[in-house]
């Protein structure tokens, strides 16, 4: 699709000039969250030009609020080094790096982390030019301190050799800076053209529809194609009939439809096709093709499927504010999934009879509706699904005055963090509940618990990474 091939073409050629014009300093990229990880896969793959010298260094930690991220690229950085560092010793090809030494010690995190470059850089002798930081945050809660940090490195003299690619997907935060940098910075534009990509996606569509019976490969999702089936090749396999498919099925104990190239085509088209209505506003069209694509998986006895479609459904119903209707399909998907026994399908459809109920403000049913989803996410060993029930489920009772219920719905959400893997409780709202708790017992002059609560929503939300730091 154009609309996306466009923006990634812009910035392969940006990094091809980036790295032929070494007087340039700064390449700024501005894109969008869905574009964030392509654009970075097509800037990592610019380390690899043949005129390119310098190691890239790719640091995705976040800013957050009141917490710049420093340190955390600075062990970013020491990671990433200590890689190459390995895979040179063992190409064996007569280049090698020194090792960084101890973690130093610094006034700040930013200190530190310019005290890494600067180890780094001393090491990057010839064949080695230099490095190039890839600065791309997953998010920025923070813009003018991010811009004044930025601002910070490109100033430090012993920073110089250091060349930096800021990639920003939730805002262009340093664009300025870089038109103030003037001939030491370029700047592209990877962000998506809405009404191309909304032209692309109609064409796709009308693509896929007219696509012959059974097509498969590009055509099936909408690529160039002839209008009829091909003859098929000398010594290919015969399509299976449906008795084929039907003993096929029976032999794997799947439904016959997951065999059928024709029902994949037809329920493909149908959720994309509501997908893409809804994007265009037409919400009637959306739910009607939802709906039809529920009731092919319920006809084929696809049931999870189902269940998934319904859910979707809801969210379309729900988003063309026919919120009572929405609840209705919430329920109907929880009663299936129940009876299909999806138990984790069962909670999701909980959760978004809960957020339904929260926006009918039948606050008292809402807060019921997430301590049910809390309670079965334990049932069926779903924590992360089960910390965001309790969660809110506190977070409604606390707002109603009910200070020893939420305080009882938060603790059980850090109870089932605890029986969460570690790398789903950083990414889980456990974090944010502690910290909920925390600032009720702060307002109670509880600075102890605070305090402590605090530290554990913190340690919730870092992931367990292996450092490799030399003593």
């Amino acid at each position: 699709m154009d609309s996306i091939a466009q923006p990634l073409t812009r910035v392969v050629e940006a990094v091809q000039r980036f790295i032929i014009t070494p007087e340039v300093r700064l390449l700024h990229v501005a894109t969008d969250a869905s574009l964030r990880l392509a654009v970075l896969e097509h800037i990592a793959a610019g380390e690899h030009h043949g005129d390119n010298h310098s190691p890239f260094f790719v640091l995705e930690t976040p800013t957050e609020d009141g917490e710049d991220g420093w340190e955390d690229r600075a062990e970013e950085l020491r990671e990433d080094y200590e890689e190459l560092r390995a895979l040179l010793t063992k190409a064996e090809e007569g280049v090698s790096l020194a090792e960084l030494g101890p973690v130093p010690k610094a006034q700040n995190a930013l200190a530190r982390f310019c005290l890494e470059v600067d180890r780094a850089l001393r090491r990057f002798t010839v064949p080695f030019d230099g490095m190039v930081l890839v600065l791309a945050p997953v998010w920025v809660r923070d813009p003018k301190r991010w811009v004044s940090d930025v601002k910070g490195l490109l100033t430090r003299a012993e920073l110089k050799k250091a060349r930096f690619i800021l990639v920003e997907a939730d805002g262009p935060h340093c664009e300025l800076l870089a038109v103030a940098l003037a001939k030491e910075a370029e700047r592209v534009d990877a962000r998506l053209d809405d009404k191309k990509a909304a032209e692309d996606m109609a064409q796709m569509l009308a693509a896929m529809a007219s696509a012959p019976a059974g097509a498969t490969g590009a055509q099936a999702v909408g690529a160039a194609g002839p209008r009829v089936a091909p003859p098929p090749r000398k010594g290919a396999p015969q399509p299976l009939s449906a008795a084929q498919r039907e003993e096929m099925a029976q032999d794997l104990k799947m439904e016959p439809a997951l065999f059928d190239p024709g029902f994949q085509q037809t329920l493909r088209l149908k959720v994309l096709t509501a997908a893409h209505a809804l994007r265009e506003g037409k919400a009637t069209q959306a739910i009607q093709e939802q709906r039809e694509a529920r009731d092919m998986c319920l006809k084929a006895g696809l049931k999870r499927e189902a269940v998934t479609m319904e859910l979707v459904l809801g969210g379309y119903v729900l988003q063309a504010k026919q919120t009572a209707q929405a609840l209705e399909v919430f329920r109907g998907a929880r009663t299936r999934a129940d009876a299909y026994q999806f138990p984790e399908l069962a909670v999701q459809a909980q959760l978004a009879q809960a957020s339904t109920l929260l926006v009918l403000q039948r606050s008292d049913e809402a807060a019921h509706a997430y301590a049910e989803a809390g309670k079965l996410g334990m049932a069926v060993s779903a924590p992360v699904l089960a910390i965001e029930g309790y969660r809110m489920c506190g977070q409604l009772l606390v707002g109603s005055g009910k200070v020893t219920e939420a305080t009882v719905a938060w603790k059980k959400a850090l109870e089932a963090a605890g029986k969460a893997p570690p790398d789903l409780r950083a990414v889980s709202s456990a974090p944010e509940a502690a910290r909920q708790l925390a600032a009720l017992c702060r307002k109670h002059g509880l600075k102890a618990q605070a305090d402590s609560l605090e530290a554990q929503a913190a340690a919730l939300e870092t992931p367990p990474t292996v450092r490799t730091q030399e003593a």
